[in-house]
């Protein structure tokens, strides 16, 4: 069942078929791992188990898939809600720099604005990369606060990140 497109990719819940493809797109960001769970991989387990829980708070899990090749490409775990919250968007490294994440986003705002969702929020780990945090400035969010988290016991520097996508007609 897709939740939302855009012109070259779908979104639409992840599945247990779906899991060893998941395992691909979180290893290749051997980054995001190291400063986020210090760890240098995930496993089939660690990803179903993650997907029982984001459900349990819930989430919906989801797979981005590019419509020319069927191959899923990235994820965006997120809440739809006056306030929406996406927890994760990741797009598998072979991917990256083909505009796949700005479409998952745009196409995610796009459906948030249409469940008449007010703003989204984000949490953005500080101190390892800043192209994370300018892909998110870039696409029109603003600081909001430092914050610490803490995923899978680690303990995040963080920045939450919102944007007003309330549509304001012309006067």
């Amino acid at each position: 069942m897709m939740i939302f497109e855009s012109e070259n990719l779908y979104v639409c819940p992840t599945e247990m078929a779906d899991v060893d493809s998941v395992v691909e797109v979180y290893n290749s960001n051997t980054l995001f791992l190291e400063n986020h769970m210090n760890t240098q991989q995930v496993t089939f387990e660690w990803v179903t188990e993650e997907l029982e829980s984001m459900g349990k708070a819930g989430f919906c899990s989801c797979k981005a898939v590019d419509k020319s090749s069927r191959k899923i490409v990235g994820v965006i775990d997120f809440k739809i809600d006056q306030e929406s919250y996406v927890s994760l968007l990741m797009v598998h490294k072979e991917y990256e720099n083909m505009g796949f994440g700005k479409q998952i986003y745009q196409a995610f705002e796009d459906y948030a604005k249409s469940r008449e969702s007010k703003r989204i929020r984000l949490d953005v780990v500080t101190g390892y990369s800043d192209k994370v945090l300018n892909f998110w400035v870039g696409n029109g969010f603003e600081k909001f606060e430092d914050i610490k988290l803490n995923w899978t016991g680690v303990t995040l520097f963080a920045v939450t990140l919102k944007k007003d996508i309330r549509f304001n007609p012309m006067p």
